[in-house]
C-alpha cells in the first residue's frame, strides 16, 4: 500500500510539473523583433461594469508586454455614451453603476499616472451634454474620437475597437 501511495505522489507531482509547463504562456512569436508596441483603443461598450474589466485587462496588456521586454505606447479614446463614466459629476448614473464608474476612474487614473493616454470624444461629450470640464483629470478631451484614432493609425498605431 505504502509502494501505491508513493508512486501515486510522484505521479502527481510529474503531472503538476507537466501541467505547470504547459501553464506557461508567451507571446514570442509574435513580439519577435519588437522593442515598441503601438495601439489606440476604440471603446464604445455602454457597459459600466464591460468598460470597467476593458480598462483593467489594458492594464494587464500594459505589464505583460513589459515583461516580454516591449514598451506599451497606449492611447484609449472612449466615444458615444462611455465618456459619461468619464465625469467627475455622476448625474444621471444609476446607483447600481456606482462602483463600475468609481472602478474605471480609479484605474483611469492609475494607468495614466504609468503613460496610457485616455481621451474623450468631443461629439459624444456634446452629445450628453456633458462640459469638457466635468472629465476627471485623467482623461483629455478632443474634438472627435474618430479623427483622434485615424491619426494614430497614420502614425503607426494598432486600431483595437472594443464594442
Amino acid at each position: 500500500m505504502q509502494r501505491f501511495i508513493l508512486a501515486f505522489l510522484f505521479l502527481s507531482i510529474g503531472c503538476l510539473f507537466t501541467n505547470a509547463q504547459a501553464e506557461k504562456l508567451n507571446d514570442t512569436t509574435a513580439l519577435s523583433g519588437l522593442h515598441n508596441a503601438k495601439a489606440v483603443f476604440l471603446v464604445n461598450m455602454r457597459n459600466p461594469a464591460a468598460v470597467d474589466h476593458l480598462v483593467q485587462v489594458i492594464g494587464l496588456t500594459r505589464k505583460q508586454l513589459l515583461q516580454q521586454k516591449v514598451t506599451p505606447h497606449f492611447i484609449v479614446v472612449f466615444i458615444g455614451p462611455d465618456v459619461a463614466f468619464l465625469t467627475k459629476d455622476r448625474r444621471g448614473i444609476p446607483y447600481t453603476e456606482e462602483r463600475d464608474i468609481a472602478g474605471i476612474q480609479g484605474e483611469i487614473q492609475k494607468l495614466s499616472q504609468k503613460g496610457i493616454q485616455f481621451q474623450a470624444c468631443g461629439v459624444a461629450l456634446h452629445g450628453m451634454d456633458v462640459s469638457p470640464s466635468m472629465l476627471i483629470p485623467s482623461v483629455t478631451p478632443v474634438e472627435s474620437g474618430f479623427i483622434s484614432t485615424i491619426a494614430y493609425q497614420e502614425k503607426g498605431y494598432a486600431l483595437v475597437s472594443v464594442y
